[in-house]
């Protein structure tokens, strides 16, 4: 529900951007978040309207206002050595060492409490998720099945050898990727000029690397891929990324062909991820309209 004039609490009207269920946004944190998305937005695409952005991003802090809300309501919490837990493996996930990645989030207009508290958020979120809208969201062994046939039946083996190229903050990843793609430049010089992830030196090479290894979102890029193939700039995290497929293990592509139990469950995850968003956002639009939310700025 959208009200037009609830009474302010006790910050004066003008420093007010929302209220939701009578809890604040400040005009300072709303003006905070729209920075740190225009200083990446502008990388990535000019004349970006400054006022659709700010809509957008006050849209999301009412979201997650509505979300910490209900989290509190239903009594779910999540304990500091659970964040701790969370931004350790955030930091592996990254391929970057960590000097490389507190560089990468203070591009993003980050620091490291700022980042504690998204990782709270995601725990907080992925919790109430799973209360409320996981058992709705159902993968069959058919679907799983048919997905491994159809993108991944080529990698029987479980194996792929793929090189990763993460772009530092101040590089302009989509005209590298430009380059890239015109034969301008390869993959593996780009990687020894610019990449600050793995194996620089070596044009970003990882090896093969078991699929059930891989994180769902890389081992769903690749699986689209064919040897020698390029992606298209990613986001990896904090960072922006390209993969490229070197080479894989080929096994037997058999119509009755089937995943083995640890790639069944990455499949399962990266066909679950796009249902269980959708649903979830269906159910925030739930809160939502049961909520008191008086937008001012």
């Amino acid at each position: 529900m959208l009200l037009g004039s609830a009474p302010a609490h006790a910050a004066p009207v003008s420093r007010v951007a929302a209220v939701v269920n009578g809890d604040m946004i400040t005009v300072r944190e709303l003006d905070k978040q729209v920075k740190a998305v225009m200083k990446h937005t502008d990388r990535k695409k000019q004349g970006v309207d400054a006022r659709t952005v700010r809509a957008g991003v006050l849209d999301s802090m009412i979201n997650e206002k509505l979300v910490v809300q209900q989290a509190a309501k239903e009594k779910i919490e999540v304990k500091d050595e659970e964040v701790d837990k969370l931004v350790e493996q955030m930091i592996k996930e990254s391929n970057l060492d960590r000097n490389a990645f507190m560089k990468q989030i203070s591009a993003e207009g980050l620091d490291m409490k700022a980042l504690r508290e998204q990782a709270k958020f995601h725990l907080l979120s992925q919790r109430l998720l799973s209360r409320n809208v996981a058992g709705k969201v159902v993968v069959t062994e058919n679907e799983i099945n048919e997905y491994y046939r159809r993108n991944m039946a080529g990698m029987a083996s479980g194996r792929a050898r793929v090189a990763l190229l993460i772009y530092p903050p101040e590089a302009d990843a989509e005209k590298w990727a430009r380059d890239i793609a015109s034969g301008k430049v390869s993959f593996a010089d780009a990687a020894r000029r610019v990449s600050v992830g793995p194996n620089p030196s070596g044009g970003g090479d990882m090896g093969f690397v078991d699929t059930a290894d891989m994180a769902p979102g890389l081992l769903q890029q690749i699986s689209g891929m064919k040897k020698g193939q390029v992606s298209p700039v990613l986001s990896m995290g904090v960072a922006r990324a390209q993969v490229c497929l070197l080479d894989v293990e080929e096994g037997s592509a058999a119509i009755d062909a089937k995943p083995d139990p640890a790639t069944a469950r990455q499949i399962e995850q990266i066909l679950r991820e796009p249902r269980l968003r959708e649903r979830f956002e269906q159910y925030k639009n739930e809160l939502r309209n049961k909520a008191l939310i008086d937008i001012r700025n």
